[in-house]
């Protein structure tokens, strides 16, 4: 697995789908970040809210998370490089290896969000959040910067990341299934929008609540500014264990599964 995991980021090095991801995270979250201080400013009317909305963590995630997915996992299928790395690891670490790193790509897109937080906070200016999400909401508290703040934020950071790869981790199986990069990406978003709503609904079913917290899809994982470090805690733990089983899922697609 640790070879496979090698070869997988010495590609991503030399290709592009990760990279331009991580590129077009961290200027959209700059981007979101100046303009929810126009539109507290006044500078924007409340009308341009929808379109400041385009560049929030919820929709730039859920769009290039399943992307990752399709390309890390669904790609080396349709350029049958999935057979040397099958002759070179099998197809347990194969499947960990893709776990892990998709896990982590993921992960990484919304870290910028966080850190244009602890910036935009940092200059003591005033934010009006065009969508209710962990990152608008933080930055429009304000509040300034400490030891303690800072702590709190990068906390939050990495709950509301992990939750948010969690609920994509339903691509890592599909991507097995489909083996097809644009597809997989295309029924990723559409899911990204869905789970949301999928989980509110079956919360509210009777005998559901409960299985429903199990997973990452309750309203009540999603960290906020009121959350505690018990509250953050069980979101991560939730979100990882939802992740290995995903991993565990595709494993069991895959492992006899032909290869074409």
């Amino acid at each position: 697995m640790i070879n496979q995991l090698r070869a997988d980021l010495y590609a991503i090095g030399r290709t592009g789908p990760v990279l331009i991801c991580l590129a077009v995270a961290v200027l959209a979250a700059a981007l979101y970040t100046v303009l929810q201080h126009s539109l507290a400013a006044g500078d924007l009317g409340p009308e341009a809210a929808s379109g400041v909305q385009v560049l929030s963590d919820a929709l730039m995630v859920s769009l290039m998370g399943p992307l990752l997915f399709g390309a890390l996992v669904a790609q080396p299928f349709e350029t049958k490089s999935v057979h040397d790395s099958l002759l070179a690891s099998g197809r347990g670490a194969f499947v960990g290896a893709k776990t892990v790193l998709t896990a982590a790509a993921v992960t990484a897109l919304s870290l910028p969000y966080g850190i244009a937080v602890l910036i935009g906070l940092a200059t003591e200016q005033e934010f009006a959040p065009a969508i209710p999400t962990a990152f608008s909401q933080l930055l429009a508290a304000g509040g300034g910067l400490d030891g303690g703040r800072v702590g709190e934020i990068l906390a939050i950071t990495a709950a509301m990341a992990v939750l948010t790869t969690a609920k994509l981790s339903v691509c890592l199986p599909l991507a097995f299934v489909l083996r097809r990069p644009l597809v997989v990406m295309a029924i990723g978003f559409v899911w990204g929008f869905l789970a949301d709503l999928i989980g509110s609904t079956a919360a509210d079913v009777e005998g559901l609540a409960a299985l429903v917290r199990l997973t990452p899809f309750a309203s009540d994982h999603v960290p906020g500014l009121d959350s505690t470090g018990g509250d953050l805690v069980g979101t991560l733990a939730v979100s990882l264990v939802f992740i290995a089983l995903m991993g565990l899922v595709s494993w069991l697609i895959f492992r006899r599964a032909d290869v074409k």
